[in-house]
């Protein structure tokens, strides 16, 4: 599914209980034996979309990811983010091996579709879906410390070795034991709190300077997915000096309309 059928599916979603959708769309949320489904709010959203029930490595969809996050009530009405987010398993082979660049962890944090959900009592009685955000990393000041958090986590293991990871490494991302029982070796990248912010759309990260995005042009904002600083200076650079400067606002989805078909096929690049 495109990320932005996803996003206009999901806007009727706010003010919605999940709990009640999740028993309409036939996700079990307390087996047989008592036993909570942790995933079931996920799931909901997923059937929602009518989109396979996921949990590899790989994003929902190839190029996005499907986040439900559970905030919980303050005393004065206000919300904050119950928990760090999981965001893929760590495999200490791959990260000592790849680059940020090409790692799972921007594969899966890259672009997310954010549904923030409240959570009322442990029996799950109850959860409103309070907001649906659009998050993209790249093109943010963000970025950059993901990145070096990641390195972080990359030096320690090779240097230290896998065991050495602890949850204090990070600021953004960190690498936290995930599994059964308390026993557990395996671990995964988690976002924590503060990252988690961004995500839902509560904070907002600049964006870095001399990076042109498509949801920056007035007149098409939010209807293309971001381009990034990297292919959008790939474009502009192969396009003629008239239609590449002179005042324009350099929005992709505006130069694939003014008839600028040819001059973006020519640096590989395509527009949709």
């Amino acid at each position: 599914m495109d990320r932005d059928e996803a996003i206009s599916r999901l806007q009727s979603l706010p003010g919605q209980d999940l709990r009640r959708l999740a028993d309409s769309l036939g996700i079990t949320v307390w087996n047989a034996k008592g036993n909570l489904n942790k995933g079931w709010a996920g799931q909901t959203v997923e059937r929602f979309l009518g989109i396979p029930l996921n949990s590899s490595q790989s994003p929902n969809l190839g190029t996005w990811e499907l986040k439900v996050v559970p905030l919980r009530r303050k005393a004065d009405g206000s919300y904050s983010i119950k928990e760090t987010m999981a965001i893929t398993m760590l495999d200490p082979w791959e990260v000592s091996a790849r680059r940020f660049e090409d790692s799972h962890l921007l594969m899966k944090l890259g672009k997310i579709i954010a549904v923030s959900r409240v959570y009322e009592d442990k029996l799950e009685s109850q959860s409103i879906c309070a907001n649906v955000n659009a998050f993209e990393l790249e093109g943010t000041e963000l970025y950059n410390q993901v990145v070096a958090d990641y390195d972080l986590i990359r030096a320690t293991i090779n240097t230290d070795g896998f065991d050495a990871l602890t949850g204090k490494i990070g600021k953004y991302i960190q690498p936290r034991t995930k599994g059964q029982g308390h026993g557990s070796t395996s671990r995964a990248f988690y976002a924590r709190k503060e990252l988690v912010e961004y995500i839902i759309g509560r904070k907002k990260s600049r964006r870095v300077a001399g990076v042109s995005m498509s949801e920056d042009c007035t007149i098409h904002a939010g209807k293309l997915n971001i381009v990034t600083r990297k292919p959008l200076d790939g474009i502009m650079a192969g396009l003629p000096a008239n239609q590449s400067g002179a005042g324009r606002h350099k929005c992709p989805y505006c130069a694939y309309m003014s008839g600028y078909e040819d001059a973006l096929a020519e640096v590989g690049r395509s527009v949709r």
